[in-house]
């Protein structure tokens, strides 16, 4: 099956189980799935395992990836945000295999490979039992011990979902970029929903120029088939019981850095910084001038920036 633009997201085989023995060769699929994406990273890294296969959790069938680097000396966890997939985190995936760390990602449900309809959920809490089950299925791999998070938007919310609820020894480092609170525009957002529940299931996806990478944007927009085209209602009122819960639960010691555009116009970071800092104490935050919220795909000249600060930190 060859990957395009107009690929049907049904038409997408099932995937088996995820064991150690998942590796992305035997589903010439996968490895056309995985070379349209730029994450097909075994020529760069020798020795490189790549594994692809799902499991159960939360209701839906997860897609999971692990990347086991020879000679690893840390494993870092990857957690992609609202409308994304693993596909799209190329440059973090990179990042991690270059500096020593053995990856492992998946996709939310809803997302990407993984089953659910696109881009909904009824409970932010159902994104982290996923997060919390994954770390079962991956326990007899052999990976470092080590732990690092890193999480884009979204999946900050599901990782600082994790930390709050006693998992804050899970991580040695965390990192999270552009974490999600409260999104812009919520002050109509939030009111609309009370009473758009009741007649709609979703409005209209508009996509946002919210990288300063022109050529990502495109392909999102016009050639990747795993974008969802609409915005559920169900994941707004989510979103509005997941806030309220975050605000109430106390301060845990965990070592976090966070990573911020000061031209993110996708979530309020003026509101959520406090907020965040005051669930997280030990947070640091540095801010990158000119960014916008997708950090993962900014363009270079900003991830030459992000990198730095995850170098230092890390």
């Amino acid at each position: 099956m060859l990957w395009s633009p107009k690929l049907e997201r049904q038409a997408i085989p099932a995937l088996p189980d995820m064991t150690i023995d998942a590796d992305i060769a035997k589903l010439s699929w996968a490895e056309n799935y995985s070379a349209y994406y730029g994450i097909d990273f075994r020529r760069e890294y020798s020795g490189l395992r790549h594994l692809i296969g799902g499991f159960d959790s939360a209701g839906e069938r997860i897609a999971m990836q692990v990347f086991m680097l020879p000679g690893a000396h840390s494993t870092a966890f990857v957690y992609h945000g609202y409308y994304d997939h693993v596909g799209l985190f190329d440059n973090v995936i990179n990042y991690f295999l270059k500096h020593g760390y053995s990856v492992v990602a998946y996709d939310m449900p809803g997302h990407g490979l993984s089953s659910g309809e696109p881009a909904a959920i009824d409970d932010f809490m159902r994104y982290r039992q996923v997060l919390s089950d994954a770390f079962t299925v991956v326990a007899d791999f052999g990976l470092p011990a080590r732990r690092i998070g890193l999480a884009q938007s979204t999946g900050c919310a599901v990782l600082m979902s994790h930390l709050l609820s006693g998992g804050e020894g899970d991580f040695e480092r965390v990192v999270l970029m552009a974490p999600l609170l409260k999104p812009c525009e919520w002050w109509w957002g939030k009111p609309a929903h009370s009473i758009l529940k009741y007649f709609i299931h979703s409005l209209p996806r508009k996509f946002a120029d919210n990288s300063d990478d022109q050529a990502f944007l495109e392909f999102l927009r016009e050639r990747d088939p795993l974008q969802a085209r609409t915005l559920p209602v169900s994941w707004v009122g989510a979103l509005k019981k997941w806030q309220p819960w975050f605000l109430k639960q106390g301060p845990v010691k965990s070592s976090i850095l966070i990573l911020q555009g000061d031209a993110d116009e996708t979530v309020e970071w003026r509101y959520n910084l406090p907020r965040i800092k005051q669930k997280f104490p030990n947070a640091k935050v540095v801010f990158v001038a000119g960014a916008r919220h997708h950090l993962a795909k900014e363009s270079e000249a900003y991830r030459e920036q992000l990198w730095q600060a995850c170098d230092d930190y890390l």
